[in-house]
């Protein structure tokens, strides 16, 4: 990649700069929050670029999902925790504090942690999560620590993309077994259990089945440490469905520390195909391993995301096939070892018994555990935890767990009544053996799928996560604190994907759950409408349709398909969902699709169904399944297209050999259907230019309001026709300009893809560039003030091109390495914002020196900015906090004032000099600016000079004080002066004998009771 500074030479040619009429307000609060001395995470070096930081603002009202944990036994206070899409967390004071240890890595996806209990310092890292989500995101093999995760190195294993389990050897740290999954969406022959005996400086495939086959569990005996038992897992997922079992699935041992294995059979243990397996050696007995088996295929059709109840429901959600242990966690029915279930044996695995049907959705969890001290106390995962207190017979639904979706759990050896579980909603811990639980909402990582903002000032960010509703919460708060946990709420159940917000009215919030729910909320009365597209039933199918309907209800938190049917749900399952708010979805069997299609008519909404607000008119709004819908009255009625998709029947399309309508493990699972609108938007410079994406690699357009559509995508060369376009983005400036992102990991291609038309769709451009050849992209915005700025989020970070795709460039100072699944500017305050899947939100303050800047900069050894207005806000006492202690999440807030950004072809011999002046000429702040060769940023806090100080050398007692937020400059300081009134101030900057002036507008903070 080229770096910008390579380009300054370029930025001195002499194009003029777009110069903008700046609308933006930008806050000052009371106090300065505090500032790390630490340099910003990914901090980037280009000259142009650096000074532009992302600030975190949660929420960590929940968390994420966590896939596993792991402790020093000698001391428990020191626990690592690895998310589904958030990195790796350390703790060394028993969760009091968190810190994150694996943000400047290349990935972010952990599927399984290791540490070393004779040599603490050693720590390995599986990357990749395990758990064959639609959604997961692959890994870059597998890292090493040996200082307590400060540092870590990538051991290799690059080309195995999931990593289930890291075994150490008791008796030799350089002895590691890795149990790899592999590719989820395809085969590869980087798959098996690999062993190193030298620390990972080499590695050796011990076991390899075939490229079809990985291995999903991995547990050592011990007493013994050449005794290993491994589970194969044979699985693919595909842009259509899932296949979760075959003739590779299988329990295997070896006693010859991985020279050989065998197979694990017996009498007892089922004969049907084996899915996925989970197992566990008892550290008390180690005669004794525990294996949770999913057994057989489901009935037949599959269908994924479905609930219990619903007609087809199989084994794809509650149970498996015939029913397991059912969502609510008690015995459905006799126990039947033809059946999933646990299987326990007594004599190393010699002999097995068949204990219970306690397994639901195999695929997705498959985590069993015994308890270090007694080996007739077992733990299991899934939608509810269970415990086992007669070694895995009956099972009991642990109460009072904040969440549901359980992947990972620890058990303290030294006491078994301290246990740690992850789940999709973060971190529980319980000290009485699950008893009781406290809840760690103290690290932000949320699952941000889309993300909207609103019009007051400060602005409200909204965002729709996975597995936890959506919410809403403060971009800036009125108090000294931060943005805390207190500050967010929730507007909507279920898995949260799009949200939208009325640009001329806060109060009214659309809301989307899984498969096209969606609500029209009113937060003046907390009352919401469904406005889900829907046929009307057919009288026979009605009784029926409204009982399945039920069923389906998404409940407050959680996956539909991973919870309880709303009747005679237990109270666990109602805890686990208990922060549901606004945002049910009753369902209306009343048609509202004008003119009605034929009764009973479905429609295939995607699990993620998007949701746009016309730029053009706050009442129209558009979603999309399979056809596109239109609404002229906010959701009450719609207007319906035909079919978008390619209407490609799932049915006739084979997964691993087996023909698609034929029974296969875990059918389709985590795919409720297939070809379905996935993006879609309106021109904001014409009305009724509509560009709409599908799953299954259809753009289409229409001209005229969606009355007519024509699919431009074959005019894209050299893609498959079956990429998935993750998005649509038409231009601000021009009609027929419109920007694609194509998605093909599902199909293997893990490349970038963006392209862009300026012909309505004619001819197509690429503008991948200089994109990391390995990660695909989610998203891409326009800039609306300047169409040579362009931002995309990508699997693995964000990027910005300053030349209209001509180049891209890591735009990441202070934001982890994390996926990001959207990107907003803020229309009035030119804040970049961005959803990330697994960080929660995070906020970039003032963005307008770049969308001033064009390609180039004139040929001037210095250039002032225009300034954003500013406003020092009002302190709202109630929404003062109390937060003693250090178990707080704090969002941060952004800087006091307003930037002043100025660009300096070179470092200036001399001094640059910053002074701001009233409207009467009198000089009210003098500032020391910095003078790097680039873009630089000075903070100023809307207050006058402090007093000076008899103390202090001369020159230092004004405008020396405080950083900028990672401007780089002075203009802290002076919180004794009180800020400045309301009016026009003159700014003058000063370098190289030459004066640049500018002005900035200090408005007076007229919304805080609005």
């Amino acid at each position: 990649m080229k770096r910008l500074s390579n380009c300054l030479k370029q930025l001195a040619n002499g194009v003029a700069l777009i110069c903008l009429v700046v609308n933006g307000i930008a806050f000052s609060q009371g106090v300065p929050p505090a500032q790390s001395s630490s340099p910003a995470v990914n901090q980037s070096d280009d000259p142009v670029l650096k000074h532009f930081h992302w600030r975190p603002i949660g929420p960590a009202s929940m968390g994420g999902r966590i896939d596993d944990i792991t402790a020093v036994d000698s001391n428990p206070s020191i626990i690592y925790v690895g998310a589904a899409t958030g990195g790796v967390w350390k703790t060394t004071n028993n969760g009091t504090t968190w810190a994150p240890i694996f943000d400047t890595y290349s990935v972010c996806s952990i599927g399984d942690l290791a540490v070393s209990q004779s040599d603490p310092n050693i720590v390995w890292v599986g990357t990749g999560e395990p758990n064959n989500r639609q959604s997961s995101t692959w890994g870059d093999g597998i890292h090493k620590s040996t200082d307590g995760g400060k540092t870590f190195a990538n051991m290799g294993l690059k080309e195995t993309q999931t990593i289930a389990r890291v075994v150490i050897d008791p008796k030799d740290n350089n002895t590691v077994y890795v149990a790899v999954l592999g590719h989820l969406f395809g085969p590869n022959k980087e798959r098996g259990i690999y062993k190193t005996s030298d620390g990972g400086k080499s590695w050796t495939n011990v076991k390899f089945i075939d490229p079809d086959t990985g291995f999903t569990d991995l547990a050592i005996d011990p007493s013994d440490s050449r005794v290993l038992y491994a589970a194969s897992y044979q699985r693919r997922r595909t842009p259509w469905g899932f296949n979760g079992g075959g003739p590779g699935s299988a329990l295997w041992k070896t006693s010859d520390a991985g020279k050989n294995w065998a197979k694990v059979e017996g009498s007892e243990l089922p004969k049907d195909v084996y899915g996925r397996i989970g197992l566990d050696v008892s550290r008390s007995n180690p005669n004794v391993v525990v294996a949770q088996i999913e057994v057989g295929p489901s009935a037949g059709a599959g269908g994924g995301e479905e609930q219990p109840g619903e007609p087809g429901a199989g084994g794809s959600g509650a149970g498996g096939p015939g029913g397991g242990q059912g969502a609510r966690g008690g015995q459905q029915g006799p126990p039947d070892p033809k059946k999933s279930g646990v299987w326990r044996s007594e004599d190393k695995g010699k002999t097995w018994k068949f204990m219970s049907n306690n397994n639901n959705r195999p695929m997705y969890y498959s985590q069993i555990r015994i308890d270090p001290k007694n080996d007739k106390i077992i733990y299991t995962g899934g939608l509810n935890v269970s415990k086992s207190m007669d070694g895995g017979k009956t099972f009991q639904v642990l109460q009072g767990v904040a969440h549901s979706d359980h992947h990972a759990i620890w058990i303290d050896s030294q006491n078994n009544d301290h246990i740690v579980i992850g789940n999709d909603g973060g971190l529980d811990v319980t000290y009485d053996q699950g008893a009781t639980w406290e809840f760690v909402n103290t690290i932000a990582l949320s699952q941000a799928y889309a993300i909207a903002v609103d019009m007051r000032r400060p602005y409200f960010v909204y965002c729709g996560l996975q597995d936890n509703g959506t919410w809403g919460g403060p971009s800036a708060t009125r108090n000294n604190v931060g943005i805390t946990n207190a500050d967010w709420y929730r507007v909507g159940g279920g898995d949260g994907f799009y949200v939208q917000v009325d640009p001329t009215d806060y109060n009214t919030v659309y809301v989307e759950s899984q498969g096209g729910n969606m609500l029209r909320l009113d937060m003046r009365t907390g009352r919401n409408v469904n406005i889900k597209p829907r046929a009307a039933a057919r009288p026979r199918d009605r009784g029926r349709r409204q009982g399945a309907e039920a069923a389906q209800t998404p409940p407050r938190t959680g996956d539909a398909e991973e919870t309880t049917a709303a009747a005679g749900a237990q109270p666990q399952a109602q805890q686990a969902r208990q922060q549901g708010g606004p945002g049910q979805f009753g369902r209306p069997t009343n048609p509202n699709i004008m003119p009605p299609p034929p009764a009973g008519e479905e429609f295939r909404f995607n699990w993620s169904t998007p949701i746009q607000i016309s730029p053009h008119n706050p009442r129209t709004i558009y979603t999309g399944a399979n056809k596109f819908f239109k609404s002229v009255d906010r959701g009450e009625t719609w207007t319906a297209s035909s079919d978008l998709t390619k209407a490609i029947d799932r049915n006739k399309l084979p997964i691993m050999g087996v023909p698609g309508n034929q029974p296969m493990a875990s059918k389709h699972d985590g795919t409720g259907n297939y070809g379905n609108i996935i993006t879609l938007a309106e021109s904001p410079e014409m009305p009724g230019v509509i560009w709409v994406g599908t799953d299954d690699g259809n753009i289409q357009l229409s001209r005229d309001g969606g009355s007519t559509w024509s699919n431009v995508a074959k005019n894209i060369q050299g893609i498959p026709d079956n990429h998935q376009i993750s998005r649509v983005e038409p231009s601000h400036f021009d009609a027929g300009t419109c920007y694609v992102t194509i998605d093909g990991h599902r199909n293997e291609d893990f490349k970038p893809y963006i392209f862009v038309t300026h012909d309505f769709g004619a001819t197509w451009k690429s503008l991948s560039a200089n994109l990391p050849a390995i990660g695909n992209v989610n998203v891409i915005r326009e800039d609306p003030k300047n169409k040579n700025l362009l931002y995309v989020g990508t699997e693995f970070g964000l990027y910005v091109s300053v030349n209209g795709g001509g180049e891209w460039k890591r735009f990441m100072s202070g934001m982890p390495t994390v996926r990001v699944d959207d990107i907003l500017v803020h229309p009035r305050d030119h804040d970049l914002i961005a959803g990330t899947h697994g960080r929660g939100v995070y906020v970039m303050d003032d963005i307008s020196p770049l969308e001033e800047m064009a390609d180039n900069l004139p040929d001037a050894e210095a250039r002032l900015f225009d300034i954003r207005p500013a406003a020092a806000l009002l302190n709202d006492v109630s929404l003062s906090r109390s937060l003693g202690g250090a178990k707080h999440f704090r969002g941060t807030n952004p800087q006091p004032g307003t930037a002043i950004s100025y660009y300096l072809k070179s470092a200036p011999s001399g001094d640059v000099k910053i002074t701001i002046s009233d409207i009467t000429g009198k000089v009210v702040r003098n500032l020391n600016g910095t003078k790097e060769a680039g873009l630089n940023r000075v903070q100023w806090n809307l207050r006058g000079d402090p007093p000076a100080r008899a103390d202090l050398p001369a020159g230092q007692g004004r405008g020396a004080g405080g950083g900028g937020g990672g401007g780089g400059g002075g203009g802290g300081g002076g919180f004794g002066v009180p800020p400045v009134e309301p009016g026009v101030y003159l700014v003058r900057l000063t370098v190289g004998g030459k004066d640049y002036t500018s002005k900035v507008v200090v408005e007076a903070d007229t919304w805080k009771d609005q």
